[in-house]
């Protein structure tokens, strides 16, 4: 299917050929895969589940919102399945992200707490 690979480490967008979620893992580089909870033009943004329990991830910014790591974009069926991209460009992709680089992950404040539930 028609996807859109977002390379923050590179720097680069491109349009490529996804086979299915094992290869979407590859090439975004993870061992998990999360569904990002923002849409671009009703497409997908798959991330690296694990990107912010790293010493470090290259992180980008579409539309105000700040992705960590690398990403794939595709579209989803009414079944939930993934399909080719729609109403979506790869120029007005590459217009709307912009990148920020490697940012360190300060760990320290990284922090789970047990609250009473009332």
């Amino acid at each position: 299917m028609k996807a859109y690979f977002i390379n923050a480490k590179h720097e680069y967008i491109v349009e490529l050929n996804v086979r299915d979620y094992e290869h979407k893992k590859e090439l975004i580089e993870a061992n998990l895969l999360e569904l990002y909870p923002y849409q671009i033009n009703g497409n997908d943004i798959w991330t690296d589940e694990e990107a912010q329990l790293k010493e470090y991830s290259y992180n980008f910014v579409i539309d105000g919102f700040v992705v960590h790591g690398n990403a794939i974009i595709t579209s989803v069926d009414d079944e939930g399945e993934s399909t080719s991209v729609k109403n979506l460009t790869v120029q007005e992709l590459i217009s709307r992200v912009r990148f920020l680089g490697k940012k360190h992950i300060d760990h320290s404040k990284l922090a789970f707490r047990i609250m009473e539930w009332n």
